[in-house]
């Protein structure tokens, strides 16, 4: 009997390296996750969520809520590492910095241990992140606008198939615009003889962001 899962879970195989990678929705019960990752310095100017607790708590419980985004929390080999959002292109500013298509899906990333900020961990990290987006929503692109000083993110969404639209003044920062098609995600997999298998999926996600 098949039972309905809360988790999404893959296995990700480099050459002899083997991963297992495991994605859930986010929860009210990680906000001292999340404040202990928004106080670090790799991250606190990045994403100026360095914020008190409880102001932090009301921040995820929005997150949490929200209709126009889905939060997820990714585990490494068991480890929670990473902060996940999809977003909804057309009800997010970044419409208006790129000529948007339909099956165009938001993202935004945060990798929380400092120690995996290199690019063996980091390049697998992202690789797991967007596989999982793209099984998960009948996306055809990924958009992505990390900050123009981010020297570790840009170079592995590019080398996943992100192709980099140059600069656009955000609120509050100036961004690399990363555009990364589905086809030239799967391309880069081959090239590098990367194998992906998803082993759980979960349940349908509360929210449509793609219609």
């Amino acid at each position: 009997m098949n039972e309905s899962k809360n988790w999404s879970e893959l296995k990700l195989k480099d050459g002899a390296k083997e991963d297992i990678f495991c994605f859930r929705t986010l929860e009210e019960k990680d906000v001292e996750l999340l404040y202990d990752w928004m106080h670090q310095k790799h991250i606190s100017p990045f994403w100026k969520l360095n914020l008190p607790v409880e102001e932090l708590r009301s921040w995820v419980r929005k997150s949490v809520e929200a209709d126009h985004k889905d939060g997820y929390i990714g585990t490494y080999n068991g480890e929670p590492v990473c902060y996940l959002i999809a977003y909804a292109i057309e009800k997010d500013p970044i419409k208006g910095y790129y000529h948007d298509q339909s099956g165009d899906l938001g993202m935004h990333l945060l990798i929380g241990p400092r120690h995996l900020l290199n690019k063996e961990d980091g390049l697998s990290l992202v690789r797991a992140m967007i596989y999982f987006l793209f099984d998960r929503y009948p996306a055809k692109r990924i958009i992505g606008e990390p900050d123009r000083r981010n020297r570790i993110v840009i170079p592995i969404l590019k080398e996943v198939g992100g192709e980099n639209l140059g600069r656009i003044d955000l609120q509050g920062k100036q961004a690399s615009l990363i555009v990364g098609a589905k086809e030239a995600f799967e391309h880069s997999l081959r090239d590098n003889g990367v194998e992906i298998e998803m082993l759980t999926r979960m349940a349908s996600s509360k929210s449509e962001l793609l219609v």
